[in-house]
């Protein structure tokens, strides 16, 4: 679903998306053309799990970073 992932982050990147793939030492190329409809409800369920996974990241490792940033606005003050 990385595709997708461009697809939505990308403003030049947009269906349809053209897909190859090789299997190793078969000498042949497969070439599949997925359409909006075609990957609509698994990019939805992708969204939805990605989102979900970043919401439960930790942000305490944030707290240093905007820390400095109190400090350079205080002083400047």
């Amino acid at each position: 679903m990385s595709f997708d992932s461009t697809r939505v982050s990308a403003n030049d990147v947009d269906f349809p998306i053209d897909v190859a793939v090789y299997e190793k030492d078969s000498f042949h190329m497969h070439e599949h053309r997925f359409e909006k409809e075609d990957v609509e409800q698994i990019a939805h369920q992708w969204g939805a799990l990605l989102l979900s996974s970043v919401q439960r990241l930790p942000s305490d490792w944030m707290a240093p970073i905007f820390e400095s940033q109190k400090n350079l606005v205080s002083d400047r003050t």
